[in-house]
């Protein structure tokens, strides 16, 4: 298998390449890291130009011309691309939309120009009912890419997106301020205690990425089974003696609880065994039925802040964070 990886350089991607190339937990026979930032992938062509697999690739969504070369001879694509910080969109939206929107087109149709077999969208569970720039640009994306399927399946391109919540010791993310702010002996913040998130460590967000390319049939929307806590139940596992200050929500959009599927998604919902599978509401392309497993149950409505989900103990958290923060 072929594989182009799209955000090569970012959080996921990094946990992709382990995955792959140290870890050997998926058969590869070519793996393209396809990155814009040429010092970051000048480090990782460091690390894994002894593989056989990786190929560096550096170049620009943004640039259709220069994705098509990339998709020459690929039969997967997994495209991570995105610009993710939700200040930053709310400053930048033109930015964001050209890169998180017109970039993932670009993508879908460098893809089926080369019969690429599979393309996988990582989204948000913040495009479910967006409130910020970067929400509706992953919400976009998702309805955008979907739709393509019109004119990819019959060429025998299919294209799904899958959907998950915040990943620990991610760029950006909240660890690294509060590892920043622990290493300065100062009180951590957060914005808002009894906020609560959807919590996975790049590795299962890898792992959730290769169940769905097994299941996929193009159209769909795939989430993980994930639990969440609050903020203050995070910042106590990480650093149970530290002082712990509440800031107020941030400016350009930040919800209190976020949701991995809106009601109407939620009425379609299949579950299978780790994952919960929303179809399109209309296809024009051939899809087998889905098989649910009875066993799985959906929750409604799945947000972070359901009772039945909120059942990160610290302890659960302390050895997550343990594991990701070993990596960082």
């Amino acid at each position: 298998m072929n594989i182009l990886l799209t955000g090569a350089t970012g959080t996921f991607g990094q946990a992709f390449l382990r995955y792959v190339l140290e870890d050997k937990r998926a058969k590869v026979d070519r793996l393209a890291a396809f990155a814009r930032s040429e010092s970051r992938l000048a480090l990782l062509t460091e690390k894994y130009q002894h593989h056989d697999a990786f190929r560096p690739f550096l170049g620009d969504i943004r640039d259709e011309s220069r994705l098509r070369d990339a998709c020459t001879g690929v039969d997967v694509v997994v495209h991570a691309a995105a610009l993710k910080r939700v200040d930053g969109g709310a400053y930048n939206p033109l930015e964001m939309h050209k890169t998180n929107v017109q970039g993932s087109i670009n993508v879908a149709d460098a893809a089926r120009s080369h019969g690429v077999q599979s393309v996988i969208l990582i989204s948000s569970d913040k495009a479910v009912a967006p409130i910020n720039t970067y929400g509706a640009s992953k919400y976009q994306a998702e309805n955008c890419l979907r739709e393509l399927n019109s004119y990819s399946a019959p060429r025998g391109t299919r294209i799904s997106c899958v959907r998950y919540g915040n990943v620990l010791a991610s760029t950006g993310s909240v660890l690294t301020i509060w590892n920043r702010q622990r290493n300065a002996r100062q009180s951590l913040t957060v914005t808002d205690g009894e906020m609560t998130r959807f919590w996975l460590t790049p590795n299962d967000a890898v792992e959730h990425v290769f169940r769905s390319l097994n299941v996929m049939q193009g159209g769909e929307i795939i989430l993980p089974v994930l639990q969440s806590s609050t903020l203050m139940t995070l910042a106590k596992a990480y650093s149970p003696r530290s002082k712990i200050i509440e800031t107020g929500k941030r400016p350009g959009g930040e919800k209190k609880h976020e949701s991995l599927m809106n009601s109407d998604e939620a009425e379609r919902a299949i579950a299978l065994e780790g994952l919960i599978v929303v179809p399109p509401a209309v296809t024009s392309w051939a899809v087998k039925p889905w098989a649910t497993d009875n066993s799985v149950k959906i929750p409604v409505p799945y947000s972070s802040n359901n009772n039945d989900l909120c059942t990160m103990s610290p302890l659960d958290l302390e050895s997550r964070l343990v594991s990701v923060m070993s990596r960082a």
